[in-house]
């Protein structure tokens, strides 16, 4: 069991300072056409699905913020790979880990979201509808933003914006020879309001180096109405692999 203390004593104080005045957290601009503003908008929710590289999805989209100085927590997501974080821009050193919070996450997420600026939580089930009621209102007044990771139907509440990785495709094996250099997937947004429109981008995740890019030209909108694409299973797997 995570104690609140414990979980206090992971972020220093003073952690949202940086960006605390700015209504927008600024994203990797490979990740822009996806959004309906310029940057992630303090106190949205969103929820990252799909298959393998919605992890990696889930850091690149803190990385931009944590450069300028935010700090991050990830809560219930013992898979996540530090090495491959790192390379895709998350600051090991703004990061606070919860990887097993028990059966009181949602407690604990409710304290990480009073002291960081994202906060990105993989609830272990169906979350209690108050229990998301409670947070979505609390990142609201906080002006935190967080993202909701795992299958559809975990988090009872509608959020802002949900992304989708979907099949992944790797590049860089030979006939009989090489090795998985970079991955292609391509990620679809939707949700309420002015995220309603769905889009979609061709990423690398990850590119060659480790980090992310556009592959191809980038972004596709889609002629949707306004509603979404469905979350599928979330990929258990490390960021970058």
């Amino acid at each position: 069991m995570v104690e609140e203390a414990a979980v206090e004593s992971l972020v220093p104080s003073g952690t949202g300072v940086p960006l605390a005045g700015t209504r927008l957290l600024p994203v990797l601009p490979v990740l822009a056409p996806l959004l309906p503003d310029p940057g992630l908008r303090r106190g949205s929710v969103l929820s990252v699905s799909g298959a393998a590289g919605a992890t990696s999805l889930l850091c690149c989209l803190v990385a931009a913020a944590m450069a300028e100085g935010s700090w991050a927590a990830a809560v219930g997501l013992p898979a996540l790979g530090l090495e491959a974080a790192a390379r895709l821009g998350v600051r090991l050193d703004h990061l606070a880990l919860v990887p097993d919070p028990g059966g009181r996450w949602a407690e604990v997420v409710g304290v990480l979201v009073d002291s960081v600026d994202l906060v990105a939580v993989a609830p272990p089930g169906r979350c209690r509808p108050a229990d998301a009621r409670r947070l979505t209102a609390r990142a609201r007044e906080r002006g935190a933003v967080m993202v909701v990771a795992g299958p559809a139907g975990r988090w009872p509440e509608a959020v802002d914006l949900r992304l989708e990785v979907g099949t992944p495709r790797w590049h860089g094996l030979g006939v009989g020879d090489g090795t998985l250099r970079q991955r292609s997937v391509t990620v679809r947004s939707s949700g309420r309001r002015a995220a309603a429109r769905q889009r979609r981008v061709r990423l690398w995740l990850p590119a060659p180096d480790g980090g992310a890019g556009a592959d191809g030209d980038g972004t596709t909108p889609l002629a949707g109405v306004p509603g979404g694409v469905g979350d599928g299973a979330q990929g258990g797997v490390p960021c970058g692999s």
